[in-house]
């Protein structure tokens, strides 16, 4: 069997290839025919770049080519003996890279997905599936004032969660475009901190007191250092995104503040949590399973955030767009059905 697939070739060129794909499964394996599969602007958009290759402890394992994606949906044509997450014929969200035909881990993730809902917006799951993380990870209670910084995907869905929550939420971005569409998503509160004084925002906000809870959702260590200074006594800062590009800053004044006020930093990588059921915590498994459920009945809202409806043949164009035009790009859906 043939499949096409995007690799990224060195750093900043990417192309769809075809390749053999041999259809003997392994026990864990589910053959899967696309459908379509979401980009990750931030991790995969690291990887294009080769920003990957200058994150500390595994940048120096980064080799090129290399395949991209962990966001796929598709159809189940046939299963491995130890599968019981999926059959043939189910619509599964799976982390598989970007291809017509992939080989998911269906052990692991190949979660069976409503076939009477859009794919477009189902296969933005895997996005909210990385932001929710951020509320799992807070000791957010009803009422208390959230901060989320930058409003790519991952942030604008940790917004929508907080909300959900309860919460009173400000999102803040230095593009408009993104803060427009944290706005059609339902984040009424948006503050541009290019264009204003996003910490005299925020003490006007809260009373001078700061957040209880700042999310940095960018992956900046230098917009972390900053986020601390914008937390309450007591208050949380959750890291979301994944920082990358080093940086040479003071940080003893970030230090001080999170020793004197008593601030929690917390990570809150989604991989920290299991990916099945538990007793004790939610899985990753449950995380999705509530996810789709909630774009499914509207609850949570995706459509303003597809900008870019794209062949694979177009991804050079794509992924450029992505990494350098934050007032056109946002959110970018591969159809398959267009190879």
């Amino acid at each position: 069997m043939k499949t096409q697939q995007l690799i990224v070739v060195e750093p900043g060129r990417i192309e769809l290839q075809e390749h053999d794909l041999d259809e003997t499964l392994k026990p864990n394996e589910a053959l899967v025919r696309g459908e379509y599969s979401v980009v990750s602007a931030g991790t995969e958009g690291a990887g294009f770049t080769g920003l990957e290759k200058e994150a500390p402890f595994f940048g120096d394992r980064v080799q090129y080519p290399r395949r991209t994606g962990y966001g796929h949906l598709g159809e189940v044509l046939a299963v491995g003996s130890d599968v019981t997450m999926c059959q043939a014929g189910d619509r599964v969200l799976s982390f598989s890279n970007h291809a017509s035909v992939v080989k998911a881990d269906a052990v692991r993730m190949a979660l069976p997905i409503p076939k009477d809902t859009d794919g477009k917006r189902l296969v933005f799951a895997r996005m909210a599936g990385v932001s929710i993380s951020a509320v799992r990870s807070s000791t957010v209670q009803p009422g208390d004032t959230v901060l989320v910084i930058g409003m790519g995907l991952v942030g604008n869905f940790a917004a929508q969660f907080f909300q959900m929550a309860g919460a009173d939420v400000m999102a803040t971005d230095l593009s408009e475009f993104r803060l427009q569409k944290a706005r059609a998503c339902g984040i009424g509160r948006t503050v541009n901190a290019g264009t204003a004084d996003l910490q005299a925002a925020v003490m006007d906000w809260t009373a001078g007191k700061g957040a209880h809870v700042v999310v940095e959702a960018i992956g900046n260590s230098q917009v972390i250092n900053e986020a601390v200074m914008l937390a309450r006594q007591y208050g949380e800062v959750i890291l979301l995104g994944s920082p990358r590009a080093r940086v040479t800053l003071d940080v003893t004044p970030m230090l001080l503040r999170i020793h004197l006020y008593a601030i929690r930093m917390i990570g809150s990588l989604e991989w920290r949590w299991p990916m099945h059921e538990t007793d004790r915590v939610r899985s990753l498994i449950d995380n999705y399973r509530q996810i789709v459920r909630w774009i499914a009945d509207g609850r949570i809202i995706v459509e303003p955030l597809l900008t870019h409806l794209a062949s694979p043949a177009d991804c050079q164009a794509i992924y450029d767009g992505l990494t350098q035009n934050r007032e056109e790009y946002l959110g970018a859906v591969f159809d398959w059905g267009r190879v």
